[in-house]
């Protein structure tokens, strides 16, 4: 697309998951996202209500993005582990020193990844360190940086998600 002053709109999405939209209100867009897991405002305690007023699997919540912006993949599978929570925890069960650890680790993840320019996981993002750093991120079949347990990998919503089955016991529902 052609804008002003010989300026283009180039998009470049190999992935799949991006999308552009040309709006004159950002709103209609950005309207029905969640909060910003960075912002002083999303405290703790906001967190927990949020969890408990969905009875959900919590890692397919933490990926919807009207739920909390801004995380994806591997920041969810990279904070459940650093919270030793299970993926498949229902999000209405998790107790107030978990989400308190789930959102200490939420906010962990993401500064690491922002200092390290993000992950560079193929070819199409480059420059990205973060990588160096996963803990269980595709990692399946290696031990835990924790326990030493082997790591290992299923599907939760359509997702491939890794996880300690030691470190990140699942309770049940």
């Amino acid at each position: 697309m052609t804008l002003s002053d010989n300026l283009s709109l180039i998009f470049n999405d190999p992935r799949k998951f991006g999308r552009v939209w040309l709006t004159a209100d950002p709103d209609e867009v950005l309207g029905e996202l969640g909060p910003k897991p960075l912002d002083p405002s999303f405290t703790p305690q906001a967190f927990y209500e949020r969890l408990h007023k969905r009875h959900r699997l919590l890692k397919p919540l933490l990926l919807d993005q009207s739920f909390i912006a801004g995380l994806g993949n591997i920041y969810t599978d990279e904070a459940l582990h650093m919270a030793r929570l299970h993926p498949l925890s229902q999000s209405n069960s998790v107790t107030p020193e978990q989400v308190d650890s789930l959102w200490r680790a939420v906010r962990a993840v993401l500064e690491e990844g922002i200092r390290s320019n993000g992950a560079s996981i193929d070819w199409v993002y480059r420059g990205g360190e973060y990588q160096k750093h996963f803990r269980v991120y595709g990692r399946d079949g290696e031990p835990c940086p924790v326990c030493g347990t082997e790591i290992e990998r299923l599907t939760v919503g359509q997702r491939g998600t890794h996880f300690c089955p030691n470190c990140q016991s699942f309770k049940g529902v």
